[in-house]
């Protein structure tokens, strides 16, 4: 079950990926391997108008170096101020919008060129 995966790099297109230096969209596998291998201490998004701790951006970091590749098929629990979607948000200088049953979660990137929109309940992510 790979949805936010899935979900999240279908609301990239393949310019997004060229903006960062890789040639071709990849694949769920690599997708993930390449945000881990691009892991970053997040100095950038701001969570619902609300700058991030330092100590949270480092707990975000290091929730992205310690997600097992090998795991991505067996789900990913997505949280209300979820480390990967910083992360997007970001390496590729995007807002992102996640609605959660209802309720718009904003991740606000400075410099950012576009929004993406996801949506998810408490089973299921997709893109919006």
């Amino acid at each position: 079950m790979t949805c936010f995966w899935s979900g999240l790099l279908g609301c990239l297109h393949q310019y997004d990926f060229r903006r960062i230096g890789i040639l071709r969209k990849p694949s769920i596998r690599n997708f993930v391997t390449l945000l881990k291998s691009r892991n970053k201490i997040t100095e950038n998004v701001l969570w619902q108008d609300t700058k991030l701790t330092d100590k949270f951006k480092k707990e975000c970091f290091e929730a992205v170096k310690e997600l097992n590749v090998n795991s991505i098929n067996n789900g990913y629990l997505c949280s209300t101020c979820d480390p990967f979607l910083i992360l997007v948000s970001e390496l590729f200088k995007v807002n992102i919008i996640h609605n959660y049953c209802n309720i718009n979660i904003n991740y606000k990137c400075i410099g950012a060129g576009k929004t993406i929109k996801v949506k998810s309940n408490k089973g299921h992510f997709q893109r919006a």
